[in-house]
């Protein structure tokens, strides 16, 4: 009588483990995009210069950038272009940073109402290199995390912005919303 009755629940245990890895599946990507955040590709079609992030301590850091990156691959490319507006004093600092590889890149899909079939949202993180224009041979390690509300997958929770951190300096962790876009381009 066990064995009869436990035949059904494994047979829904298989039926569901067999389900699980397509669905897993669904939310990733293994396809190559070119990234743009802020930028004069995004210009063009009516935003803002840059996107903003805020750290808790009141500085703001604007960021334009673009590039290409492999979710499969972990590889990425391109770079950009940071001020970071210093609360306390009123100072801005200037930059350059480079995309040296992908960290994480959820795939949130592409092909939503309005936009072209290949524009696509996700959440990628980036390791990043930054040099401040005033020290070229300053190069701060860090990770850039964009997040781009496009897509049939994005939970609710979702805010579309960056979300800069260069290690052991400051953390840019709430994005400014509405201070710009980014997308990604299926290529």
């Amino acid at each position: 009588m066990a064995i009869q009755s436990i035949r059904p629940f494994v047979g829904v245990v298989l039926l569901v483990g067999a389900m699980a890895p397509s669905v897993a599946l669904s939310h990733t990507s293994k396809a190559a995009y070119d990234w743009h955040v802020g930028d004069a590709l995004l210009q063009s079609l009516g935003f803002p210069a840059g996107e903003q992030a805020m750290a808790p301590n009141g500085d703001v850091v604007t960021i334009e950038g673009s590039g290409a990156f492999s979710a499969d691959g972990k590889w990425a490319t391109g770079g950009g272009t940071f001020a970071h507006h210093v609360a306390a004093t009123d100072a801005t600092i200037t930059g350059t940073f480079t995309a040296d590889r992908v960290i994480s890149f959820q795939f949130y899909g592409c092909d939503t109402e309005g936009l072209p079939s290949n524009f696509c949202g996700g959440l990628l993180k980036l390791a990043i290199t930054a040099t401040p224009d005033a020290a070229p041979g300053l190069h701060l390690a860090g990770a850039l995390t964009i997040n781009c509300e496009v897509g049939p997958d994005v939970p609710a929770s979702v805010v579309e912005g960056i979300r800069p951190n260069v290690y052991e300096v400051i953390n840019f962790n709430k994005p400014v919303e509405k201070s710009g876009a980014n997308i990604y381009i299926a290529q």
